[in-house]
């Protein structure tokens, strides 16, 4: 790649065009002690954008790191004006890769630059590997439209509180209750398969109900757990769960209730267990039975016997 080395006015660096930005990085406070103290090792990639002003290829956190440090000029490289857009954007790739491994936002922008030039995915993937940004072509349909979410959700990307296919889920909503699932995630740092499960459980009840995914989300009693502060993340996602998932399955809940209600006051053994049916959907129930000598099994015998003369095992069975 051909350029000029030699000095620039910081007055002249457009930092809002973001044409070629890859970094997600805004902490620019360990870089200007770094330059402050070592110098600027590695000069940002400049192209001139008219006659007097220059856009940044390479090098945004350099140049805003140098500008916190009040100087007026900066050691730079600068491109030809007829630099192709295919070697810059393989330069800013190029420049993010060999300083660190890239994020999930910052590998969708450079996916996004080089597909806006390239003609097909295979070759969006070679020129990727040659910039040192090693994709498949399966992670490409996945990521590529990851940098039209909304800069929140992006930042959820990079800090863990969304998952890809979660995020790729959101896409799908609308913009009202993909704010408010993101909202709520973002409050209980939940896994991939918690957040799966709360928002399959929300929206089959928003579907049968008639109501939006976010009239869900913020309904009372939902809203008192997640606004109380008395109690941890871990309480709040286990309360959470359990109302979604009574508000889904309003019989199948009840049941559960009933059925555990009427377990604790057979107060069977802590070595036997008695399981319902599985889903409470079939007649067959499960007497399961640990033991270790005749006298153990002598005495789970009798609590069978109590059970069955009892009237909570028939409470049981209707």
């Amino acid at each position: 790649m051909r350029y000029r080395a030699g000095t620039e006015r910081l007055s002249r660096v457009e930092t809002d065009n973001d044409a070629y930005r890859i970094t997600t990085g805004d902490d620019i406070t360990s870089l200007a002690v770094s330059i402050e103290t070592a110098g600027l090792i590695n000069p940002p990639i400049l192209m001139p954008s008219g006659s007097e002003s220059r856009i940044i290829v390479c090098g945004f956190r350099r140049i805003l790191a140098c500008r916190s440090l009040n100087w007026k000029v900066v050691t730079a490289r600068l491109l030809p004006p007829d630099t192709p857009p295919l070697a810059c954007v393989l330069a800013a790739i190029a420049d993010n890769c060999f300083q660190r491994e890239l994020n999930l936002v910052e590998t969708a922008r450079a996916v996004k630059l080089l597909a806006n030039i390239l003609p097909d995915d295979d070759a969006v993937v070679a020129m990727a590997r040659k910039a040192g940004l090693p994709v498949a072509s399966p992670l490409l349909a996945k990521i590529r439209s990851l940098t039209q979410l909304p800069s929140e959700f992006q930042k959820g990307l990079i800090d863990g509180t969304l998952s890809l296919p979660m995020a790729r889920r959101l896409q799908r909503l609308n913009m009202e209750d993909a704010a408010e699932a993101f909202g709520l995630f973002r409050e209980i740092r939940a896994g991939l398969n918690i957040q799966r499960e709360i928002l399959d459980n929300a929206q089959e009840s928003a579907l049968r109900e008639g109501v939006r995914l976010a009239d869900i989300l913020r309904s009372d009693a939902l809203m008192q757990i997640r606004t109380s502060g008395d109690h941890d993340r871990s309480f709040k996602t286990s309360r959470i769960r359990k109302l979604l998932r009574e508000r889904r399955y309003p019989a199948l809940s009840a049941a559960e209730e009933r059925f555990t209600t009427h377990i604790k006051a057979l107060d069977l053994p802590r070595d036997m267990q008695l399981g319902p049916p599985t889903g409470f959907e079939g007649p067959d129930y499960k007497l399961s039975l640990n033991f270790s000598s005749r006298a153990q099994l002598r005495d789970q015998n009798e609590a069978i016997n109590r059970m069955l003369k009892g009237e909570i095992l028939g409470k049981i069975l209707d």
